[in-house]
């Protein structure tokens, strides 16, 4: 699989004249005994194509939009939904929710069919995949998860303030003594002539 991969990819960065087909013969012996690296992020660490022009041909070869997941902001609650170890596992990040429901999720192999499977479990919105490069993923989720873990979405928060604020009454609004339910002291003053008449 890893080779037909390569060949795939290999086959449309030749088509966009980034490499040459004396390059794409080379890439499977250079890249055979690399299992320390995706073979995406080899491509751009030895300076074999352009960030911009993988993500186009990865976009081309699965078929679904591709995204540079460096410097992207992502929802906390998004990310909370599915456990750290999961997204690590699998290679995918929560993107963005849109008021329709669909849940759009940046996956390094947006064509595993786990994916859907996987997600099912922790979410019922409709998933839409992108593809973004998989260390990129890995740092994103890394970066993201732990600080997401403490967040809480801005209505609870208002809640909570909400619900500890006091009593208001507005101006003009006079309290009767009927309309409280505190006891009032009362202070008994004994009068001198009371011991002056005998």
């Amino acid at each position: 699989m890893k080779k037909q991969f390569i060949d795939d990819i290999g086959g449309i960065l030749a088509q966009k004249h980034l490499i040459t087909p004396l390059d794409l013969a080379g890439l499977h012996k250079s890249f055979k005994d690399r299992n320390d690296v995706s073979f995406e992020d080899f491509l751009l660490e030895e300076g074999i194509v352009e960030k911009s022009d993988l993500l186009d041909a990865l976009a081309d070869y699965y078929q679904v939009p591709a995204i540079d997941v460096v410097g992207q902001f992502f929802d906390h609650y998004d990310i909370t939904l599915i456990p750290k170890n999961v997204m690590l596992q699998h290679l995918f990040i929560p993107y963005d929710r849109d008021p329709d429901d669909n849940l759009w999720v940046i996956a390094a192999n947006p064509n595993d069919p786990h994916l859907r499977v996987v997600l099912g479990e922790y979410v019922t919105h409709h998933i839409n995949f992108m593809v973004g490069l998989p260390t990129d993923i890995i740092d994103a989720v890394e970066d993201n998860y732990d600080e997401s873990i403490t967040y809480q979405p801005q209505e609870i928060q208002n809640q909570k303030m909400e619900r500890s604020q006091p009593d208001i009454h507005p101006t003009g609004e006079v309290l009767k003594p009927e309309d409280s339910e505190l006891e009032i002291p009362v202070t008994w003053q004994d009068n001198i002539d009371d011991y002056e008449k005998d």
